[in-house]
């Protein structure tokens, strides 16, 4: 164990309370099956903790033909989690995203059919523009659970509320999102 951690970034996380920080996501959350992704820059720890997450621009590269689609999801009713799993001196992360789809429409429901068991790459900006990735080339994120309803009252919900979960940690991503077929 003697010189495993000397490459251990230390530094301080400060914090200015007269910043604003701002809680949320966007309502658009992104999705390219697994399949379709040539290349996944992993982040390569370095000297300090950004590094360890952060995907540089051009990190995510799609295979020629193939373009990430979107999920316009309901506003105020996603949320993104990292959490720690495991024994102690053997943490994991795992990383979950809840939203919902809104309405309770046919095509909803097939996206549902369609992927439940499809390793994906899923990202959603929050609501400071910041780019996040869920899962990766080899460890691709799943649906874990979704539940389609169509409401019982007229200010009830209708749609389907999801959770897409990977054993991957949460990466930053610098890069774009590109909707357009890779060349």
């Amino acid at each position: 164990m003697a010189g495993c951690f000397d490459n251990t970034p230390h530094e301080n996380l400060e914090n200015c309370p007269n910043e604003d920080s701002f809680s949320g996501l966007t309502t658009r959350l992104y999705y390219v099956p697994t399949a379709f992704v040539k290349t996944f820059a992993k982040p390569a720890p370095g000297a300090d903790y950004q590094s360890r997450v952060k995907i540089g621009t051009g990190g995510i590269v799609l295979d020629t033909g193939k373009s990430w689609k979107f999920i316009d999801v309901q506003f105020d009713e996603n949320e993104l989690k990292m959490s720690l799993t495991g024994n102690t001196g053997n943490k994991k992360v795992k990383t979950e995203l809840d939203f919902l789809i809104p309405g309770l429409k046919v095509k909803n429901l097939g996206f549902i059919d369609a992927y439940k068991n499809t390793p994906c790459v899923y990202a959603i900006k929050d609501s400071e523009g910041k780019l996040f990735v869920l899962g990766n080339k080899d460890l691709g994120a799943y649906i874990d659970t979704a539940d389609a309803t169509s409401g019982k009252k007229v200010d009830d919900n209708s749609g389907i509320t999801a959770k897409v979960m990977a054993n991957t940690k949460l990466y930053y991503y610098e890069g774009e999102i590109n909707l357009e077929p890779a060349p």
